[in-house]
């Protein structure tokens, strides 16, 4: 056991957030700010930097924490938590590898430290649920464009 959390703290450090699609599973490692696809039918692997990145091209800012999805067979979209930064928020990666800022706090603004959490959708998928942690915040975003989230 001690072999494997050796490796684990070397090559995954914090690891966090973690979905399984079709095979595949996702996981992101906070201190290195990467997102691992692991391919469980070829057994292979990649990995992406969620990156800290100029502001507005829609990377993380800090580091990446939770991840949720649905069935990516119908849907685009893995969301993504972010833990800590001047301005952490919620962020999106579409299946091409792009990422997307969904939402964020006010750089050095009231939730400037913080770490967004908790991140669901209502049943009928126009509503968006996710939190401040330490500010102990629940935010509600909702779509009027009578479009779901994907």
């Amino acid at each position: 056991l001690s072999a494997g959390e050796n490796s684990a703290a070397s090559y995954y450090p914090n690891a966090e957030g973690i979905i399984y699609h079709n095979s595949t599973l996702y996981f992101v490692a906070k201190v290195t700010r990467t997102l691992f696809i692991l391919d469980l039918n070829d057994m292979t692997y990649t990995s992406e930097r969620t990156g800290s990145s100029w502001v507005g091209q829609g990377a993380f800012n800090s580091q990446p924490d939770q991840i949720i999805e649905s069935d990516l067979d119908k849907r685009k979209y893995i969301y993504f938590t972010e833990d800590g930064g001047n301005a952490p928020g919620v962020h999106v990666r579409d299946r091409e590898g792009n990422y997307y800022t969904m939402v964020r706090g006010v750089p050095g603004g009231r939730y400037s430290g913080d770490e967004t959490v908790g991140i669901a959708f209502s049943p009928d998928r126009r509503k968006f649920y996710f939190g401040f942690q330490d500010a102990g915040v629940l935010m509600e975003v909702t779509r009027n464009d009578g479009h779901a989230f994907n």
